[in-house]
């Protein structure tokens, strides 16, 4: 078992973040998620405030830009840590959840907190769209995977159509949805083999797949500009295998042992995040200062070589956090610490309930400055995404792994 993983029983692990029942918890993937929660906010003030003196290529502007790097981490969190629990009994670990359960619980931590903030933003800002002829699409995150749904909005008012950042979220949907018939089919390849020979099949499937995504993004192919790959996990999913990679070396572990260059770097939490900082900084100079999602790219080679190096950042991160000893380092001490974990357990309140409020507050209308709308956002968004925890999000996820009587 990983040196940071702890037993899932005891009432003190919120129902949130628990995992399935007898698979181990890696607790500091909690405070992981409060590190893009964080950048959410930042961001966002900066993006819809017009940047600083405006969206120059000043070194400000692109350190803000190049933020969008953390989106990566946030995917590659999810394929970890829904996989392994789907795969560990291969190597002797747990039962994997059954796809019914799996599909629940997936669809109560996603839904009922978008529509709440969803309603709740239509009903008291007047979101537009959300109750046109196209309302199915937003209340099913499927809105961006044909963006001509959103001519139901004016053309001034695009980020109060609906929740931009939804598109996120229907990323992972769609991800929630292919995970179980991948899993299936590297079930499959499994059944009979040995450990080892497994393993190197399915690390050989998921580079390979990851790699398909890379490329069918760029040229020739330029698949990024069709809505259906650019907001769904296809055209992420080099984001995703990393994390699926991970899962499979990680339940290995405490049979064989960790890979030597994983080993290696879960020695060296410290030099794995300053590693992760240089290629943040080295994405700052090299590349277009805009979001990738939206940035018109001087090729799609451009675009590739953004996401294959904020991939590789993203690992650095995140590899401490699992691998790694969770008392000893730096890394590991900030990711562990109460204000970061709390964050991270508000985190999905934070995504929903940010942006709109920056909208409002940073639109040439309101014509507030950068440090207004931050921290007036901060003050209006955590006691909602604290609401949303406590009110909507915790209590529901309680039936995750047991059903209502």
């Amino acid at each position: 078992m990983p040196p940071t993983a702890e037993s899932a029983r005891g009432a003190e692990i919120p129902d949130v973040v628990a995992p399935p029942p007898h698979h181990p918890r890696f607790p500091l993937t909690v405070g992981m998620r409060g590190v893009p929660a964080i950048a959410i906010i930042v961001g966002h003030a900066w993006f819809f405030t017009g940047g600083f003196g405006g969206f120059t290529e000043s070194i400000p502007n692109r350190a803000m830009v190049r933020l969008d790097g953390l989106v990566a981490l946030f995917f590659l969190l999810s394929a970890f840590l829904l996989y392994r629990p789907m795969i560990a009994h291969r190597t002797g670990g747990p039962a994997s959840p059954r796809v019914v359960d799996y599909a629940r619980r997936r669809f109560i931590r996603l839904y009922p907190a978008y529509w709440v903030a969803l309603l709740g933003f239509t009903i008291f800002v007047g979101l537009q769209g959300v109750f046109s002829q196209n309302w199915w699409a937003f209340f099913s995150l499927t809105d961006f995977l044909h963006l001509p749904l959103h001519d139901v909005c004016s053309a001034d008012e695009e980020f109060l159509c609906g929740l931009p950042q939804s598109w996120t979220l229907g990323v992972d949907m769609t991800f929630y949805v292919l995970l179980p018939f991948y899993a299936a089919l590297t079930g499959w390849i499994a059944r009979g083999r040995d450990a080892r020979s497994w393993v190197q099949i399915e690390l050989a499937l998921v580079a390979l797949l990851g790699l398909a995504s890379l490329v069918l993004g760029g040229p020739p192919f330029e698949l990024r500009s069709e809505d259906w790959f650019r907001f769904s996990a296809l055209g992420h999913f080099y984001w995703f295998a990393l994390g699926l990679g991970l899962a499979v070396i990680s339940t290995v572990d405490w049979q064989s042992g960790l890979p030597r260059i994983v080993r290696a770097a879960a020695a060296r939490p410290l030099l794995c995040w300053t590693a992760a900082a240089a290629i943040y900084v080295f994405t700052i100079f090299a590349f277009y200062p805009a979001p990738f999602i939206i940035a018109p790219f001087r090729d799609g080679l451009e675009y590739t070589a953004l996401n294959l190096i904020q991939g590789v950042g993203a690992l650095l991160l995140f590899i401490p956090g699992v691998f790694a000893n969770p008392n000893r380092g730096l890394p590991n001490r900030i990711l562990g610490h109460p204000v970061l974990m709390w964050i991270g357990l508000i985190s999905y309140g934070l995504l929903l309930w940010n942006v709109t409020i920056a909208v409002l507050l940073g639109n040439p209308g309101a014509g507030e400055g950068y440090w207004t709308v931050l921290i007036l956002g901060a003050l209006a968004t955590i006691p909602l995404a604290a609401l949303s925890y406590y009110v909507v999000e915790r209590p529901l996820m309680r039936f995750k792994y047991r059903r209502p009587r």
